[in-house]
């Protein structure tokens, strides 16, 4: 594929040369950067190469397209994920490496919007998985039973992750906190009795930090309740 030359490429004295020592490790790490600073949208071929100084197509040398190294980042941060961890029992090693998975991509909520177009897959993800899979095995489920129960764990995650961390976080008071404030608990009997229990109205419209550690928990205790 021939990639034509963008005005923005050249200098005043013409197309701009290759930089030295651009790599594709190098490469990644400046499209990083791009999302981390500016957001998934401002990825493209032309912002990692103003980034980098050079010319849009010394990138090519490196990555075929945008999505070629949207998925070397995905990789990159895959990397991350937990999978070696502390526990004496497979219920204790699943709830601290789903908890330490949370809190990791809690800081790169932008992975999250990569993963759910549902065509990219980072394969330095799979040991995490595989861990996952293994202690569920441990546990006494069946390989169906330990897909099913991982996924369930998985989606449990990535929502709340979702829900709860988005990319632009909203003015306050948001009009969720407003409307959660506001409801006319006289009309709704189950929703003042949850009121009453936390004193805390707010939270009914949030998930924080170490309630998702409790709902996790609660959801590995019934998966796993016929085996451990």
């Amino acid at each position: 594929m021939v990639h034509q030359s963008d005005p923005e490429d050249r200098g005043r004295y013409g197309r701009r040369k290759p930089r030295p020592g651009l790599t594709t490790s190098v490469v990644v790490a400046a499209g990083r950067r791009v999302i981390e600073r500016d957001g998934l949208d401002a990825l493209t071929m032309r912002t990692v190469a103003r980034e980098l100084d050079t010319a849009a197509t010394s990138l090519y040398r490196h990555v075929a397209d945008r999505d070629a190294l949207l998925l070397a980042i995905l990789e990159q941060v895959a990397e991350g994920l937990p999978v070696t961890v502390p526990g004496d029992t497979a219920g204790e090693r699943l709830l601290r490496r789903l908890t330490d998975a949370h809190d990791y991509l809690a800081h790169h909520v932008w992975v999250l919007h990569i993963l759910i177009r549902g065509d990219l897959v980072a394969e330095t993800a799979f040991s995490f998985v595989d861990a996952c899979f293994a202690d569920f095995l441990e546990a006494g489920l069946s390989p169906q039973e330990a897909l099913d129960a991982y996924w369930a764990c998985w989606h449990l995650l990535l929502g709340e992750l979702l829900a709860q961390h988005p990319l632009v976080p909203p003015k306050e008071p948001s009009q969720r906190s407003v409307a959660v404030e506001g409801a006319d608990i006289d009309r709704l009997p189950a929703f003042a009795r949850v009121l009453e229990a936390t004193q805390d109205r707010a939270a009914v419209g949030r998930l924080p930090e170490e309630r998702f550690g409790r709902a996790v928990a609660a959801l590995l205790s019934a998966l796993l309740m016929d085996g451990e």
